[in-house]
């Protein structure tokens, strides 16, 4: 919705814009990334502490790229609620893999193409020891669509999307 990508635009006219090129597929284009925090500064945070939520969201998002619901469940809480904007559809853990399968099964319906998802104008900002993470998504000949999400303690907590 435009609400969503209002929000990911205040994000960016807000943040300290820092761009880390780094590619998700040989064949996909870089992805843009906007880090900006209200922690204390570098040297103030436990060695490990910032790496481990930004590997949560990593792989999160590895995940849902490959379409492995091992990895995504790996990764998230006990209590991690799934929002599914369109449906108003709150999902958790427990249901996140029969929801992903049939998220999965229509993007190769109709003869399209195997599962594929891309990202792109990724945001990350930490508000104390929680790292949240916009972006969009992109299942090319799909949909696409905004996702808003956080991790804390080196899990994620929960994930919002919409197209």
């Amino acid at each position: 919705t435009n609400s969503m990508r209002v929000l990911i635009w205040v994000f960016v006219l807000l943040a300290n814009q820092l761009t880390v090129e780094c590619q998700q597929r040989r064949d996909s284009p870089p992805i843009r990334t906007v880090w900006f925090t209200t922690a204390p500064s570098v040297s103030k945070i436990p060695v490990g502490y910032k790496q481990t939520n930004e590997d949560a969201l990593d792989g999160y998002r590895l995940g849902w790229a490959t379409g492995d619901t091992d990895i995504i469940i790996g990764v998230v809480t006990d209590t991690f609620n799934f929002t599914w904007v369109p449906d108003n559809e709150v999902v958790s853990k427990a249901r996140f893999p029969a929801f992903f399968f049939s998220f999965k099964s229509n993007a190769e319906a109709d003869g399209r193409a195997k599962y594929f998802m891309r990202f792109d104008n990724i945001i990350h900002r930490q508000i104390g020891d929680t790292l949240y993470e916009a972006a969009d998504w992109i299942v090319d000949g799909f949909d696409r669509g905004s996702y808003f999400n956080a991790a804390k303690d080196g899990q994620v907590i929960w994930d919002m999307a919409t197209t």
